[in-house]
C-alpha cells in the first residue's frame, strides 16, 4: 500500500473514540487498582495476625494432649511389667505362657479409649515369648525391635512410638522386656485437642518431614509431607508458608518435641525423650486458599465491582464518541477488511443525503459486486476440489489393491517384502525382537485336485481369517503365495513366536471346514517354521523357509523353530 495511503488509512488505535474511551479505561482501573491493594493487603496482614495468635495456641493444646496421652500409656505399660505373670512367662514356668497371653489380651481389651495396639514380651536374650495385638503391622512393628531396646523409655521405631518397660523377678534381676506399640487411632484423638473447626489439621511429624498421624484424619486437603529444612528452621511463634511436594501451597506453625514434658518448655524430664531423638516435632497446617479464603473473597467482590465500574464508564465514553465518529470509523473498518481479503461486510447506511451517505452506500455496493465475483471463482474452484478428491480416492483404492490379496484379502507378497525390509530397519536400530512364522497347508494340492479350485480357494478364505483371528494386531499377516502364509511378529523372540505358532497350528487343526464335494466335514493341518532375526534379512527368511522344510519332513502338521525345536500335536 503506498504511503499516501497508509497516511489516511487511520488505524483503530489512533481514532478518536479509541483515545477517550483508553484515557477512560486507564483512570478508572488505577483508581481501581490501589483501592484493590489497599484493601487486600488490609485483610491479609488481619489473617496473617489471626493465624500468628492462633497456631501456637493450637499447637499447645495438642501437646498437652499428646503428651498426657504418651504418659498414660507408659504409666499403663509400667504397670503390667510388673504383673507376676509375665515374669514367670520369661521364666518358662509350665502353665504360665497361656495365662500371661491372656493377660495381655485382657489388657488390650480393657482399654477406655484406644491407647495400644499390640504387645510383645521379649526374653532376657531378645527372642519373642509372647505376642497380643489388633494390628498384624504393630506386632510386627515390636518382633523386629532393636534388641538393644531394653530401657524403660518411649522410643520411635520407623512411624510408631513404642514404649518399653522391663520385667524383674523378686531380686530386681531383668528377666525380660515388655513392648508396646501405641495405637494410631488414639494418636490421632489424643492430637485433636481442643481443635476449634477450620483451624488446620495437627501433624505428628518425623525428622524428614512425613506425617505420621494427623488430626482430624477425615480432612479432604491434608499434607503427606512437609519441607524438612523448613521445619529446622521455622520460628515457633509465628505461622510460615510452605510448597508441599505436590507443589499445593500450604501455612502452618510448627514446634519441636524435646526430652521435656512434652512439648518443649515443660518443668521436668519424662520417656518422652525418644521422640526427641527421631527428631519429631508437631506442626498444625492447612492449605493457603482456605487459610486465606477470606482474602480471596474480598479480592472476587472486589473484581466485580471494578470490573463494572470499568465497564459502565467505558460504555459511556464509547456511546458518546460513536454519536461524533461512528459512521467514518465504520467506512475505515469496512475498507481495511476488504483490503485483507474479507469481503462479508457492510457498513450502516446514514439516512442523510450529504457526502457521507453517499460514501455509505457506494462502499455497499462495491462490497455486494466483489463478492458476487468471489462466490463464482469459489464455485469454480469447488468443482475443481471435487474432481481432485475423487481422483485421490481413486488413487487411494488402486493403491490398497496393489498390497492386496484378491482372494483372502490379506496382505500380499508386495506388501510382506516392504514391511519387512522396513521392519528391518527399525529393529536394527532399535534392538528389538523380530520373528517370522512361515505357513504352508499341508496336502492342499491333494485337497484341491480332490474338492476343485473353487472349494480349494473357499478353504483358503477361511484358514486365512482363522489366521487373521489367531494372531495379535500388531503382526503382520500376508499370503506369500499359493497355500502359503508367512506372519511377521514385531517384539516377540524365538521362544513366544513358536508358542504362537503352535497355538494357531492346533486352531487349523481342530477346526472342521464342511466343504460341497466331501461327504462328511474335513480338517486341514498346516505346518510351520519359525525363525527369529539375528541381523542378516536372506538368512531371515531362509532359517524360516529350513524350519518348514523340516516341519514337513518330519510328518507335517508340526512347528520347527529355527534352532531345530520341534512341537507337534
Amino acid at each position: 500500500m503506498p504511503d499516501s495511503q497508509l497516511a489516511q488509512h487511520r488505524q483503530p488505535r489512533d481514532s478518536l473514540a479509541t483515545k477517550i474511551i483508553f484515557f477512560v479505561f486507564v483512570s478508572t482501573f488505577v483508581t481501581a487498582l490501589v483501592v484493590s491493594w489497599i484493601s487486600v493487603h488490609s485483610t491479609y496482614s488481619f489473617l496473617r495476625a489471626q493465624l500468628n495468635r492462633s497456631y501456637p495456641s493450637v499447637l499447645a493444646l495438642s501437646d498437652a494432649g499428646l503428651s498426657r496421652w504418651l504418659e498414660e500409656g507408659q504409666a499403663a505399660i509400667a504397670e503390667l511389667a510388673a504383673r507376676e505373670e509375665l515374669i514367670q512367662a520369661v521364666r518358662g514356668d509350665a502353665g504360665s505362657a497361656e495365662r500371661a497371653g491372656s493377660l495381655l489380651a485382657e489388657a488390650l481389651r480393657a482399654q477406655d479409649r484406644p491407647m495400644l495396639a499390640a504387645l510383645v514380651v521379649r526374653g532376657a536374650a531378645g527372642q519373642v515369648q509372647l505376642r497380643a495385638g489388633t494390628s498384624a503391622e504393630a506386632i510386627d512393628v515390636l518382633e523386629h525391635a532393636p534388641h538393644s531396646l531394653d530401657a524403660p523409655a518411649l522410643r520411635a521405631i520407623g512411624s510408631t512410638p513404642v514404649a518399653l518397660a522391663p520385667l524383674r523377678d523378686a531380686n530386681g534381676e531383668r528377666a525380660g522386656t515388655l513392648l508396646a506399640a501405641f495405637s494410631e487411632v488414639g494418636l490421632v484423638e489424643s492430637l485433636r485437642g481442643q481443635l476449634a473447626a477450620g483451624s488446620g489439621v495437627v501433624y505428628l511429624v518425623d525428622a524428614r518431614g512425613r506425617a505420621l498421624a494427623a488430626a482430624p484424619a477425615s480432612d479432604g486437603a491434608r499434607f503427606d509431607a512437609f519441607p524438612a529444612d523448613l521445619l529446622a528452621r521455622a520460628p515457633g511463634d509465628a505461622a510460615f508458608e510452605f510448597r508441599a511436594a505436590d507443589g499445593r501451597r500450604g501455612i502452618g506453625g510448627h514446634i519441636a518435641i524435646d526430652g521435656h514434658h512434652g512439648i518443649r518448655g515443660g518443668p521436668a524430664e519424662t520417656g518422652l525423650g525418644g521422640l526427641a531423638d527421631a527428631g519429631w516435632s508437631l506442626v498444625v497446617a492447612q492449605p493457603l486458599e482456605r487459610a486465606f479464603a477470606p482474602v480471596f473473597s474480598v479480592v472476587t467482590r472486589i473484581f466485580a465491582i471494578d470490573l463494572a465500574i470499568i465497564l459502565l464508564f467505558s460504555f459511556l465514553a464509547y456511546e458518546i464518541t460513536a454519536a461524533i465518529v461512528g459512521p467514518l470509523e465504520a467506512l475505515s473498518e469496512g475498507a481495511r477488511h476488504i483490503s485483507q481479503g474479507e469481503l462479508e461486510v457492510e457498513v450502516p447506511e446514514t439516512a442523510t443525503h450529504d457526502e457521507i451517505g453517499l460514501l455509505t452506500r457506494t462502499f455497499n455496493d462495491m462490497a455486494r459486486r466483489l463478492r458476487r465475483n468471489r462466490s463464482e471463482i469459489e464455485h469454480q474452484h469447488r468443482q475443481l476440489r471435487e474432481q481432485n478428491d475423487a481422483l485421490q480416492r481413486a488413487n487411494e483404492v488402486l493403491e490398497q489393491l496393489s498390497i492386496t490379496d484378491g482372494l483372502t484379502k490379506l496382505h500380499n507378497h508386495r506388501y510382506f517384502q516392504e514391511t519387512l525390509t522396513r521392519e528391518i530397519k527399525r529393529v536394527s536400530r532399535t534392538g528389538e525382537l523380530l520373528a517370522m512364522l512361515l505357513i504352508d497347508i499341508d496336502d492342499f494340492k491333494a485337497l484341491n485336485d480332490r474338492l476343485g479350485h473353487a472349494e480349494g480357494d473357499a478353504l483358503l478364505v477361511r484358514i486365512a481369517r482363522i489366521l487373521n483371528e489367531s494372531v495379535r494386531e500388531s503382526d503382520v499377516l500376508a499370503r506369500y503365495g499359493g497355500e502359503e502364509f508367512v506372519v511377521l511378529a514385531t517384539g516377540t523372540d524365538l521362544e513366544r513366536a513358536t508358542f504362537v505358532a503352535e497355538k494357531v497350528r492346533t486352531t487349523v487343526a481342530e477346526t472342521s471346514f464342511g466343504m460341497d464335494g466331501a461327504g462328511e466335514p474335513i480338517h486341514v493341518t498346516i505346518s510351520i517354521g519359525v525363525a527369529e532375526f539375528r541381523g542378516d534379512r536372506k538368512g531371515f527368511f531362509d532359517a524360516a523357509d529350513r524350519a518348514l522344510y523340516r516341519a514337513k519332513a518330519a510328518g507335517k502338521n508340526c512347528v520347527v523353530s529355527a534352532e531345530g525345536t520341534e512341537a507337534r500335536a
